[in-house]
């Protein structure tokens, strides 16, 4: 199977780099494992609408599927829990996503702007003459003048062509999806002593709940999930009863970046070129629209403009470096615990 452009990796990204590269008439081959499990609970925050038509066409969002968010609640600098209202905000409101069914919508997307969906797990790539021949787990064998790395933080075909990851924390989470107890619609956070929580509703009368810390504070884990709940202020009343039962699993949640973020005929988006604090509410936003801004770059690059990307990993740095101010920033907001490790870490300018 041969094309010019393997898109590997079908989440958000991915079906975004897609979709710009499909419509600009190359032939791209969009590869899905079928294993991944997307986080759930992922928000777009107001005015991210927009974007969304942008990339995927009109009607990916609406809410028989996904729920607007009316606004945020945060305790977060006292023991106060202050609202913040998306009526006042002229972007609109946000969005809460059955990110399952968002992720299934795009990848129907790619397809239908003429993407050939492969589904599969990338095993292995070498570089040949004119392109890329990937293998993938099955043996079979595909063959693409570039590739888009896509894959989310494992950065398959990155790490295969060595490029490496600078992780700036590490920091994790306790994840859990119980029964939803709040008619709230928006996102809740408080932040504790080491690490912050979250809670949001899911559609279909859902509701995810997390931790996160840092993984040299995580201590007994995913036993310690409802020592921690019970002293919350907010959260364990938002909850309900029975959330300190809900057995979490660990998820990586740490701010990384890759080293290089394109190389000759390579490029990486999405998680698997950086990820981002999950407060920030950054992470599927700039995959969309770095990844749509790639899917178009590549036919410049394979058209021979050799520096088509450079703009474009200058602007992922420089958002790269805005998330961090604005990390350091709710840190610096957070004065309840000034010298507890969390915190201390999160003041300060370099990594973590």
């Amino acid at each position: 199977m041969n094309c010019d452009l393997l898109v590997a990796g079908a989440g958000p990204a991915g079906a975004a780099a897609a979709i710009a590269a499909a419509g600009r008439g190359l032939r791209v081959m969009l590869l899905h494992d079928a294993r991944g499990s997307a986080w759930p609970g992922e928000s777009l925050p107001p005015g991210m609408a927009g974007l969304v038509d942008a990339a995927f066409g009109p009607g990916l969002l609406d809410e028989a599927r996904h729920l607007i968010a009316y606004g945020t609640r945060s305790c977060w600098g006292s023991d106060d829990l202050i609202e913040t209202d998306f009526l006042a905000n002229p972007l609109g409101g946000g969005w809460l996503l059955d990110r399952a069914r968002f992720d299934a919508d795009a990848r129907a997307r790619a397809e239908a702007a003429g993407a050939t969906l492969v589904t599969g797990r990338l095993e292995g790539i070498a570089s040949m003459p004119d392109g890329w021949e990937v293998t993938l787990r099955d043996g079979r064998r595909l063959a693409a003048r570039f590739v888009l790395d896509a894959t989310g933080r494992a950065a398959a075909v990155a790490r295969h062509v060595g490029s490496g990851r600078e992780a700036f924390d590490r920091q994790v989470a306790l994840v859990a999806t119980l029964d939803d107890a709040d008619p709230y619609r928006g996102t809740s956070v408080e932040a504790v002593a080491d690490g912050w929580w979250y809670t949001t509703p899911l559609p279909g009368g859902r509701r995810v709940l997390a931790f996160l810390t840092d993984a040299d504070l995580l201590g007994d884990g995913v036993a310690g999930w409802a020592r921690r709940l019970e002293p919350t202020i907010h959260v364990r009343r938002l909850v309900g009863e029975g959330a300190g039962a809900v057995v979490p699993r660990t998820s990586p949640a740490e701010t990384a970046a890759g080293r290089s973020l394109h190389g000759p005929r390579w490029c990486a988006a999405g998680d698997a070129a950086m990820t981002f604090d999950p407060l920030s509410s950054q992470g599927i936003s700039a995959a969309i629209l770095m990844g749509a801004r790639a899917g178009g770059l590549v036919a410049a690059a394979l058209a021979g403009e050799g520096a088509a990307f450079a703009a474009w990993a200058e602007d992922y740095r420089t958002l790269q470096g805005e998330t961090a101010d604005l990390g350091r920033h709710y840190a610096l907001m957070e004065t309840r615990w000034r010298d507890a490790p969390f915190w201390s870490r999160r003041r300060s300018a370099g990594p973590l």
